[in-house]
């Protein structure tokens, strides 16, 4: 009966190990991926910087805090906007700009692209509307003002950064996996324990 009970043990422990061992090596590769993708922005802001070249960041994050764009991106998803050449825009994009627009001068601002034209300078100027818009923005957008074209959106992201930004939300953020590796290591050790126990009662 003991050694069912230690087999019992035994199995369950290995399926625990395994599940976490699965969590924690998807959370080593998603690390591991957000650090390179961060490796690639900062070698293109090194590479550009020391060149003496403007350019917005290769990559960058966005919340969304208006209803403008609902229900192609809603409030609190957040976005990921990669920089563009300026004539590879085209109607139907969605890019991330700062307006000039009477209502939302300075502001940032994630729209659709709804029409395009030629400056005297032969580059495109844009014409963007909010999908949940009425109206179109009053103002044209030329390319010094876009941060870039939209290639990327993840739903309600923007209440994680909510959360994690409050004090609660900080200190679990870290006690949260400082508990999970303790709670593996202090298995480990019971089953361990409870190994040696069972093989000295048999």
């Amino acid at each position: 009966m003991k050694i069912r009970v230690n087999k019992k043990i035994k199995n369950v422990g290995y399926c625990s190990k395994l599940i976490l061992r699965a969590c924690l090596i998807a959370v080593f590769f998603i690390l591991l991926s957000v650090f390179g993708v961060m490796a690639v922005c900062w070698g293109d802001a090194f590479y550009n910087s020391s060149r003496g070249i403007s350019k917005s960041p290769l990559l960058n994050a966005y919340v969304i805090v208006t209803e403008s764009m609902v229900p192609t991106i809603n409030v609190n998803d957040a976005i990921i906007v990669k920089r563009v050449k300026n004539n590879t825009l085209d109607i139907g994009d969605i890019i991330t700009f700062s307006s000039n627009d009477i209502y939302f001068n300075g502001l940032t601002v994630t729209h659709r692209i709804v029409g395009k034209k030629l400056d005297v300078d032969g580059n495109y100027i844009y014409r963007t509307k909010g999908d949940n818009n009425s109206l179109e923005d009053t103002a044209l957008v030329d390319l010094d003002n876009i941060y870039g074209k939209v290639v990327l959106r993840l739903p309600k992201i923007g209440y994680v950064q909510g959360f994690v930004s409050t004090p609660l939300g900080f200190v679990l953020s870290i006690i949260i996996p400082v508990l999970i590796v303790v709670y593996y290591e202090a298995w480990r050790i019971y089953k361990t324990i409870k190994q040696r126990y069972a093989e000295v009662e048999i």
